[in-house]
């Protein structure tokens, strides 16, 4: 997870909730202090270029998706950190907490290495050993039934380090090994097809443009 993640609502003084307009409002009034046409000081030009990032990410509505999930994930990263005491119905919870998060965000734009960096603070060493001393078999189940559902489009590369981890926690239950496995293969299919796609893509745009041309040739 980007440790070094900046607070962009924080940058235009807004909350995490505005509009496009207010935050193209804020800029414009932040801009007007600390432009370097404005504000010649050296303090004044950074505060700017903080500024024009923020507004940068915010205006756009991509980007401002990915920023909010990336965001949302280290709130949730240092909460892990803070907490006082870790127990299997804390991680428990924390797992159902990130599986409806997943639910609600653009797959195809999600931050697959914060996902993954958040998974592995909450399946931490010190956290594994919790769930396997202290962990009901039970509990133990649905932490890894809810991170599946979290997973569900990660990219292979992190599923498979994932999945190591979830396995551990239910090594003799073989139905959701099974399952464990199948999620596994699924990543290794799309992966398989990402790589391909763009050279599909370009074989059919070729193939088209063979037909066409024929046809104007006839």
């Amino acid at each position: 997870m980007n440790a070094q993640l900046k607070d962009h609502y924080r940058t235009l003084e807004l909350k995490p909730a505005a509009t496009l307009q207010e935050v193209k409002a804020a800029y414009r009034r932040l801009a007007r202090l600390y432009h370097p046409d404005v504000n010649t000081g050296a303090y004044s030009e950074i505060r700017f270029l903080d500024i024009k990032e923020a507004y940068d990410t915010l205006s756009d509505a991509n980007q401002r998706r990915r920023y909010d999930e990336e965001r949302w994930l280290m709130g949730m990263g240092n909460r892990t950190r803070d907490v006082q005491a870790i127990t299997p119905k804390w991680i428990l919870d924390e797992s159902r907490k990130l599986a409806r998060h997943m639910q609600t965000i653009d797959t195809y734009r999600m931050s697959h290495s914060a996902l993954y960096d958040y998974i592995q603070l909450l399946l931490a060493d010190a956290h594994m050993a919790i769930l396997q001393q202290e962990g009901s078999e039970e509990t133990n189940q649905l932490v890894v039934t809810e991170l599946l559902n979290a997973t569900r489009h990660l990219k292979h590369e992190y599923m498979v380090a994932v999945a190591t981890r979830l396995a551990q926690l239910v090594a003799g239950n073989n139905d959701i090994l099974q399952s464990i496995y199948r999620q596994v293969q699924q990543s290794n299919r799309r992966a398989g097809w990402d790589r391909y796609f763009p050279l599909i893509i370009t074989l059919i745009a070729l193939l088209l443009c063979a037909v066409m041309y024929l046809w104007v040739k006839q």
